[in-house]
């Protein structure tokens, strides 16, 4: 991308990883817009540009650090192309007054996707599609049976925005849907369990909608996925660091649970062997929420938020302070 051509009356914004081509059009016809080449020396990337940035452009897989913040010292707003703020210093950005935004827009392609992953695990469609391929149904063959999908008991780890959205979705399926999340949601019907443990035992469909912060370590571990057990699915919408991915490769080859389906992983994109060449396993490359219709959204929102900071000194999504 470069620098785009400065003027002494614009205002300069530092773009951290890879942005979307509409966001820098649109933004790089109103502001200076600079490249950082090294998340490791965003200083030395910027040279003096550095010291007059007053906004920047990250996401959700780089986030702001306090290191970040210290090498922009006029910053005044960030806005993350995404909703996880597991990488973003908040606290540090409070104390240096610095506004944060996300792009709230992407809750119901995630939910959908979940939906999607848990069914074609279920009833093998993912495999029954590379089983026409290979030629098998012409030779003759029978294909494996799937296991039905609606009327099963599922079970949703973390109860935010995304687990709301599912647990509608998996309603019209006739589902049994109860949730474990560590700050309870007063305001839902579905029972609440005590632990994730709990609850992957009475599930017949797991699924990981629980927010990446700082911390947090596995949500599901070896025995989340001996407790969903032989028939059970799960399915990951959230973060691949919040499940032991060890743990998961064993469950889904040795048995231990019948499969699943993941959108994310623990060190993207690479994805380990045994998941790659498992037929239990349905895999897609963070997508959860890529659709035109979202993506238009959250550039739009990515450059609504900076307009509106720099012409009015209101953010359009920040994050609560």
């Amino acid at each position: 991308m470069g620098v785009f051509v400065s003027t002494p009356d614009r205002v300069e914004i530092a773009v951290i990883g890879r942005q979307r081509p509409a966001v820098l059009e649109a933004l790089g016809a109103e502001f200076t817009l600079h490249e950082v080449a090294s998340l490791d020396d965003i200083a030395g990337s910027l040279g003096p540009a550095a010291e007059r940035v007053r906004g920047a452009l990250s996401n959700p897989m780089i986030g702001l650090s306090a290191a970040m913040m210290d090498a922009l010292p006029k910053l005044e707003i960030t806005t993350l192309f995404g909703v996880g703020l597991e990488r973003t210093d908040l606290a540090a950005a409070r104390e240096r007054g610095i506004v944060v935004t996300t792009t709230p827009v992407l809750y119901e392609d995630v939910a959908d996707t979940a939906v999607v992953l848990a069914m074609d695990v279920s009833r093998r469609i993912t495999a029954g599609d590379r089983w026409v391929r290979a030629g098998h149904w012409a030779a003759g063959g029978a294909a494996a049976s799937g296991r039905r999908f609606s009327g099963k008991r599922a079970g949703i780890l973390g109860m935010g925005r995304i687990g709301r959205m599912l647990a509608k979705r998996l309603e019209a399926f006739d589902m049994q849907i109860a949730y474990y999340d560590p700050r309870p949601a007063p305001d839902v019907e579905y029972r609440l369990h005590r632990t994730g443990v709990e609850l992957a035992r009475e599930s017949d469909f797991l699924f990981l909608c629980a927010a990446g912060g700082p911390g947090v370590g596995h949500v599901v571990d070896a025995e989340t996925l001996a407790a969903l057990g032989p028939e059970g699915v799960f399915v990951n919408v959230a973060r691949g660091w919040l499940v032991d991915e060890q743990a998961l490769v064993d469950a889904v080859t040795n048995g231990t649970i019948g499969g699943a389906g993941l959108d994310v992983f623990d060190d993207e994109p690479n994805v380990p062997q045994p998941l790659v060449e498992a037929d239990n396993v349905v895999l897609v490359p963070h997508i959860a929420s890529n659709t035109f219709e979202t993506r238009s959204d959250m550039d739009q929102c990515v450059i609504d938020n900076i307009r509106s900071w720099f012409s009015t000194g209101k953010a359009i999504t920040p994050v609560p302070s």
